[in-house]
């Protein structure tokens, strides 16, 4: 204990170290700021769109009914409220809706570059990426300096700042075999020394992360939260355990910051970089020129075949099929154009998708290679704000685009009108969160990948240490 008390003294001593805790704490400050703006702005926005949206239900729902009962000038076919092509294709404009994620505040994540908003219609869902771009274009280039930004390139370099002369200034002082005489032996000091200052900076981050967790409102639920925190101590021990490993090589205290940084400068820029580059080059996605021709020459072509698509759209979906009389018109056409292009563009998207999604999983196995992407991912599935979110929420705009087609297109080919009632019934959107059977999987995979080079790092430290060098 008269050690860990004498390292405390030191710390406390020591000015440098004071100036860089305060320094950590203000860029945390300050990141915490932006992940709370980004989050109100982008939850201000998406109550403005439902606001907007609620407000066209109604006032379709109202003129709706005053037309089926005579009332007021009936607008043209293409754009009225009973028509159910004009109403489920523009009049409506569905919002469905992405929430901001459970720790968005600590972890912005992917959420300013992935879509949050999407309007479904009878022809698909489409985002708006002119609205969806709510910051400047060179912040979403370079990433939000949000706390998660701070911990991932940050938090290292405070760690080596730390630690990089463990044990090698009282070697070149000359103070080391004196030191020795009072301790427990080389590993059992050094690892005392290490304590220390891990836990004073470590504290340091996961008391400023419980400020701002309550500071923000504390959305995202304990479990979250904690699982955050465990990850942002994982990590800072990760750097703390390698610092240890190059103090035990008995190199100059100049050779380890040197030799520190050059690591922190591969696992947190080169690799991550690096990863990004070669998965896009294994993993090529097909050319947006080839999916814009496919789906033009589809339409054409399904244009040109008007009678004998819709034909063939009657005997895929019998149950749209009128009974007694035979259905021609603009609006059936249409409809049975639009998803035979859909149908025939259909594997152009599907290669799309595949390789996105090879893409992610060879991402998720090169997390095993770099510390730094191995947090940056487990931190976005924790705080929710990653791609498995914005995939489990798409999935869910997809299944209510379904829903949204059932509810009118039957009355399309019926060639029935639609009143008050039917606008009240229309479906709309709700999320429903990801469950925690989800997200536990993949931040457990992400401790692993933190931990296995944090024991590595330890392992050979103490090991290294059996053999000390003096002087």
């Amino acid at each position: 204990m008269s050690l860990l008390r004498h390292e405390w003294f030191l710390l406390r001593k020591d000015r440098m170290l004071l100036f860089a805790a305060a320094l950590l704490l203000g860029l945390m400050a300050l990141g915490l700021y932006n992940g709370w703006r980004f989050t109100q702005d982008l939850r201000a926005h998406q109550q403005a769109l439902l606001t907007q949206e609620a407000l066209r239900r109604d006032q379709l729902a109202a003129q709706a009914e005053a037309l089926r009962q005579g009332q007021g000038t009936a607008p043209p076919a293409w754009k009225s409220p009973t028509m159910p092509v004009p109403v489920g294709n523009f009049l409506v404009q569905p919002e469905a809706l992405l929430p901001p994620g459970p720790l968005s505040v600590f972890t912005v994540g992917q959420m300013d570059l992935l879509p949050s908003s999407y309007q479904v219609s009878l022809q698909g869902r489409l985002t708006d990426f002119a609205r969806e771009t709510l910051e400047h274009p060179a912040h979403l280039a370079t990433g939000t300096l949000d706390v998660s930004f701070v911990l991932l390139y940050l938090l290292p370099l405070f760690a080596l700042a730390f630690s990089f002369d463990l044990v090698s200034r009282e070697r070149e002082d000359g103070t080391l075999r004196l030191v020795l005489v009072q301790a427990t032996g080389l590993r059992g000091w050094a690892l005392r020394r290490l304590a220390v200052r891990a836990a004073v900076l470590l504290s340091l981050c996961v008391l400023a992360g419980l400020a701002g967790h309550v500071l923000t409102g504390g959305g995202g639920g304990l479990p979250r939260l904690l699982g955050w925190l465990a990850l942002v101590v994982g990590y800072g021990a990760f750097w703390f355990c390698l610092a240890l490993a190059v103090n035990a090589r008995a190199l100059s205290s100049a050779t380890n910051a040197l030799v520190l940084v050059g690591v922190w400068l591969l696992l947190v820029v080169v690799v991550p970089a690096a990863a990004q580059l070669g998965v896009s080059a294994l993993y090529p996605v097909p050319s947006r020129v080839a999916l814009v021709g496919a789906t033009r020459d589809a339409s054409l072509d399904a244009q040109r075949r008007g009678s004998e698509v819709l034909s063939a759209y009657f005997e895929d979906h019998p149950e749209l099929a009128p009974k007694g009389t035979r259905t021609e018109g603009y609006w059936p056409t249409a409809l049975a154009v639009q998803d035979e292009a859909a149908r025939a563009t259909a594997p152009v998207v599907a290669a799309f998708q595949s390789q996105l999604d090879a893409q992610q999983s060879a991402l998720e196995l090169l997390r095993f290679v770099s510390p730094a992407l191995a947090f940056q991912q487990a931190l976005q599935d924790v705080a929710g704000t990653g791609g498995a979110r914005h995939a489990h929420f798409l999935r869910q705009v997809d299944r209510f685009h379904a829903s949204w087609r059932e509810a009118l297109l039957p009355r399309v080919f019926a060639g029935d009108t639609l009143g008050a009632a039917d606008h009240a019934r229309l479906p709309r959107f709700a999320y429903v969160e990801q469950p925690g059977a989800d997200v536990v999987p993949r931040v457990a995979l992400g401790f692993l990948a933190l931990a296995w080079p944090t024991l590595l790092a330890l392992g050979l430290g103490l090991l290294w240490l059996g053999r000390p060098r003096l002087s």
